[in-house]
């Protein structure tokens, strides 16, 4: 049926009154939710196959409007079958629990819809992100600072390759990859986030370009591999262009010795970059900051608040040291609709043209409220809770029959296996084999019976080990209890299979 103009000239749920009805009952669910994140007795997940939850969820778009009744009941589903990231035993990743107020900060930039690449359209937006820019810069011991929030860690990261690569080929910008007079290099440690080796495919480095530097057994980055490295690519004719250090690597949290790669990146005039996305919290902690010590030698720094601090996803920036206006020039076009030079306050606001993008979500209140709310010390304390509970965690590890480290933790990441007895006689290969068909299978159980979720994997010729991410902030010495005694439960359940296997 051809649709007529009176029924295309109805759009659907446009009386407030009937609005204002429906959002005041979904903030009581949203409100509900988040007040029960604390219920140890509710499940993590209420995992649910594939196929089967297509089904439950009714993915399908109809012709007609649905009644909002029925849409508030997609949202319960939505919310019944969502991984419930804030819950207490929930480690898996990299971030957990959102802070409320910064909740509130994004329900608030959402309602009013602003967009960040000017002045015109975002002037609060626009001086908060500045502001908070050289905060972050002056914490880092950065001078002329400037830099841009971001889609997230890998895209920040690409900002500064971005602007190392403007730095050492200028010409790329009008000229495309020929301008470029060798290959340029990039080096990155091998527990390094894979963002680098994508950001060289993005911007036509090439991931062969993209050079992995072996790590010490605590994943922290070889200087002096870094250094032969270097040596070897110059001898291949190409140009070492850019060095990632890492503030907390993904897996072991390790924190790269940033004075002792400038050695380097100094010796053969590389941009700097430190990778501080997980560990760049630590800025905030007066008893912890020195893990970042160098800081100051780096040419760009990126950090997500949404990771330790609890600001809803996503929350990331990359700051410049003493660049201030080198990102501008490697990515701005001046469009003149947007960046007009004769407006009504000075142009240097309309940060947008330093942005890959046009559209940029404001990233910015949230953490700028959290921190208000807080304070330096509330955020010192977050970095400091967190820490206190990994703490816990490592002892509790290396003090329980059957559980073994695999390193010191440098950051709130604890790695260990564990390895009962039946295990622990066994050859070493055969030990590692059985400890990489074990960890998936109690992934599954995990997942299966919706009590926990922590992450596994292998890394640097080691088996299966299980990486716990502390940043809960209501986490206690029961909750690391629960958590290594459901570890040790799957795994002699999950033994007999692989044993009888």
């Amino acid at each position: 049926m051809v649709p007529t103009s009176e029924m295309l000239s109805a759009v659907p749920h446009q009386d407030f009154a009937e609005l204002e009805v429906f959002a005041r009952r979904l903030v009581d669910m949203l409100l509900a939710y988040l007040d029960g994140q604390g219920d140890k007795e509710r499940k993590v997940v209420e995992f649910v196959p594939p196929a089967e939850l297509q089904e439950k969820l009714d993915l399908l778009i109809d012709e007609k409007p649905m009644a909002l009744e029925e849409v508030l009941k997609a949202c319960a589903t939505t919310m019944e079958y969502s991984v419930k990231t804030g819950h207490v035993h929930f480690f898996n990743q990299l971030f957990a629990k959102v802070d409320v107020v910064s909740l509130m900060g994004e329900w608030l930039t959402t309602t009013l819809n602003a967009s960040m690449y000017t002045y015109e359209v975002a002037p609060v937006f626009t001086l908060m992100e500045l502001s908070v820019l050289e905060r972050i810069g002056r914490m880092l011991g950065f001078e002329n600072i400037d830099g841009i929030f971001a889609p997230g860690g890998s895209m920040s990261n690409l900002y500064s390759l971005l602007a190392a690569r403007h730095r050492m080929f200028p010409g790329v910008k009008e000229h495309g990859l020929r301008a470029m007079s060798a290959d340029p290099v990039v080096f990155c440690s091998e527990h390094s986030h894979y963002s680098t080796a994508k950001g060289c495919i993005m911007i036509g480095l090439g991931k062969q370009n993209c050079v992995s530097v072996a790590c010490r057994s605590n994943g922290v980055m070889d200087p002096a591999d870094l250094e032969a490295k270097i040596e070897e690519a110059l001898q291949q004719g190409k140009r070492p262009m850019y060095v990632c250090a890492t503030a907390g690597t993904t897996v072991f949290g390790a924190f790269d010795d940033i004075t002792a790669i400038h050695s380097v990146t100094s010796k053969h005039k590389l941009w700097l970059h430190v990778d501080g996305a997980w560990g760049g919290s630590v800025m905030l902690s007066r008893r912890r900051k020195h893990l970042l010590n160098g800081s100051h030698l780096a040419d760009s720094f990126t950090w997500n608040p949404h990771k330790m601090m609890g600001v809803p996803l996503q929350c990331s920036c990359i700051v410049l040291n003493n660049k201030k206006g080198l990102l501008e020039e490697a990515v701005s076009t001046k469009a003149g609709y947007l960046f007009q030079p004769d407006k009504l306050y000075p142009v240097e606001y309309d940060t947008g043209d330093k942005a890959y993008q046009c559209g940029r979500k404001v990233d910015i209140f949230k953490l700028w409220l959290l921190w208000k709310a807080r304070g330096d010390l509330g955020m010192e304390a977050t970095v400091e809770k967190a820490f206190e509970f990994a703490g816990k965690l490592a002892s509790e590890v290396k003090r329980r029959p059957g559980f073994q480290l695999v390193t010191e933790p440098m950051c709130t990441n604890v790695c260990f296996w564990c390895i009962p007895d039946a295990v622990a006689s066994v050859p070493e290969a055969s030990r590692n084999e059985i400890l990489n068909k074990v960890a998936p299978l109690v992934k599954q159980e995990m997942q299966k019976n919706g009590t926990t979720l922590v992450g596994y994997q292998q890394l640097g010729g080691l088996p299966n080990f299980w990486r716990m991410v502390c940043i809960s902030n209501v986490a206690t010495d029961e909750t690391v209890q629960f958590l290594l005694d459901h570890i040790e439960k799957y795994t002699s359940k999950c033994l007999e299979t692989c044993l009888d296997g």
